[in-house]
């Protein structure tokens, strides 16, 4: 308190529990001459800066501390007799870029294409397999919850913090001490849930700046929390209540009491997943050591490979995308996503999604057709062998440099379809059944037509007055950019939608193409009939193509 400026006792008193004393400085100091007010902005300030550095500092002595166990717990991976790794050019360090924690250094001098770390499938990664196999006897045999399989990892993690806390939880079967103890460590590592910082993880946000991301972005933030909280919830009543020594709410985690087996556990469990989780031989999986790597976007991805003394194991494979010398931090590439995708997954957005603008439309088959049954079936069974559409699809309207904001093709098919109707509806009949679906590639009719650009500038429009009623510099900063990018990608499909509008009569359509094929597409004139007198006409023929 700046010397001279003393608050009586019942103003401390009356402001003793205020939780914002930030508000209770600036109240109180209005009053005072200027000079005192200056004096004590300034002190309030240095304490404040006195507070961050301390708590910075903390988190330092903290992250110093993990990283030198995780690395200890790494080498024993590398150098013990059957190590699981195979290949080990780095280890674990505290990020240059504060906002990371933690990151990959490599050890050593190396190349671009050389294989940096290379860990088994089997040994170390959480997959719904994993999931499905520690839970048998407890989950239904066909459990699929609406997270679907980052849900099942998200279990799986749970699974290994109460494992990892003493009692609790479901033991996994063959797990060999040394991958358990290096997942007690790497669990104790990852980001807390009781962290004050949880800036990083939208999940994890505040309601009000999740209400901001909600309006922000055509991907709604709001369908991932309830399906967060309808699976949180299920599991709750059928499985986690019905044992709680097995499945605690909290578990204590080097002296802190963390939540585990709750909504707020399984909240931040599928944060985790979604962020460290890749997708390789079409499985989703999250590996410990390797899910510490950070994004660059000049980086290579992950990629799946073999292994072993004869290369037969199958594994994940961390290669360097440029040459690095030792001690340097180590990059992945997490792939290409939207803006959005990236925010709401990792927590951040790198530079090349800022390029490429992207604004993501859903859009469904209306339960009230009178055809919808046929288009259900032909999108079922009639569309792809190996990915039937179900009849809620989303798309990406792009905006990026030499593109004329010409929508996805399979927007504009499966919107074709959705209309399919009136005069066009013969083309619902079974004899074109295997057939409609590659129709669909092509304009129909001028109404079949019409009416798909008017749903898709609609959806465009609707979207837009809603990015126009989210205020402007509240939230996170992120957000306006988000907003900003998406509406660049609105804006531009709206602006190719409206020329196609006034050019649809110049469309060729179903009709003129089949008269076409026929060839019967030219007019008739009496030249015409006195030509096919002259010409030698095969036997059964009657009537010369086109004539």
């Amino acid at each position: 308190m700046a010397e001279g400026f003393t608050p009586s006792s019942s103003r401390m008193k009356d402001h003793s529990n205020l939780q914002n004393p930030s508000a209770f400085v600036e109240s109180q100091i209005r009053s005072a001459p200027a000079e005192r007010r200056i004096q004590h902005c300034l002190t309030w300030k240095k304490q404040q800066c006195t507070r961050s550095t301390q708590l910075f500092a903390e988190v330092a002595s903290s992250l110093e501390t993990t990283v030198q166990c995780l690395d200890a717990a790494c080498t024993k991976l590398t150098t013990e007799k059957n190590s699981i790794v195979k290949v080990c050019k780095v280890k674990p360090a505290i990020s240059e870029d504060k906002s990371r924690r933690l990151g990959l250094v490599v050890t050593q001098s190396v190349s671009k294409g050389d294989a940096l770390l290379s860990i088994p499938y089997k040994d170390m990664e959480l997959t719904t397999d994993l999931a499905l196999q520690t839970f048998a006897g407890i989950l239904p045999d066909k459990y699929d919850g609406w997270t679907g399989d980052t849900g099942l990892i998200a279990l799986a993690l749970l699974n290994e913090l109460a494992q990892s806390s003493g009692e609790a939880g479901v033991p996994v079967k063959d797990r060999v001490p040394m991958v358990k103890k290096f997942l007690q460590t790497w669990v104790a590592s990852l980001p807390s849930p009781v962290d004050d910082d949880k800036s990083q993880y939208p999940l994890l946000w505040s309601e009000e700046d999740q209400e901001i991301l909600q309006s922000s972005s055509t991907s709604k933030i709001y369908r991932i929390l309830d399906d967060i909280e309808e699976d949180a919830i299920w599991l709750e009543e059928n499985v986690f209540a019905k044992d709680r020594a097995k499945f605690p709410e909290t578990v204590n985690l080097d002296g802190v009491s963390v939540p585990c087996f709750s909504l707020a556990g399984f909240t931040w469990a599928m944060a985790m997943v979604q962020s460290r989780s890749f997708f390789l031989d079409k499985t989703l999986r999250l590996i410990p050591f390797l899910d510490m790597v950070n994004h660059a976007d000049d980086a290579e991805e992950i990629r799946s490979g073999t292994m072993g003394t004869f290369g037969t194991i199958k594994g994940a494979v961390l290669v360097a995308g440029k040459s690095y010398k030792a001690g340097e931090e180590v990059f992945c590439s997490y792939g290409p996503k939207s803006a959005i995708d990236y925010l709401i997954e990792h927590g951040f957005v790198p530079d090349q999604c800022w390029r490429t603008k992207v604004s993501e439309l859903t859009f469904e088959l209306d339960p009230e057709d009178r055809f919808y049954d046929d288009k259900l079936d032909i999108l079922e069974f009639e569309t792809y062998d190996s990915a039937p559409m179900d009849p809620t699809q989303s798309f990406d309207l792009v905006a990026a440099p030499g593109q004329d904001g010409e929508p996805d093709p399979s927007l504009v098919q499966f919107m074709r379809l959705c209309y399919l109707g009136g005069t066009d509806a013969f083309l619902l009949e079974s004899i074109f059944r295997k057939d409609v679906w590659g129709f669909m590639s092509m304009p129909v009719s001028e109404q079949n037509e019409m009416k798909v650009v008017n749903a898709i500038s609609e959806a465009c429009e609707t979207a837009l007055k809603e990015f126009d009623e989210c205020p402007d510099k509240e939230g996170p900063e992120i957000c306006q950019r988000v907003r900003d990018s998406e509406r660049a990608a609105l804006d531009k499909t709206l602006s190719f939608l409206k020329r196609e509008k006034e050019a649809l009569d110049l469309k060729e359509y179903y009709q003129e193409r089949r008269l076409k094929d026929l060839g019967l597409d030219s007019d008739w004139s009496p030249e015409d009939e006195m030509m096919g007198e002259d010409m030698d006409l095969g036997y059964g023929q009657t009537r010369a193509p086109g004539g």
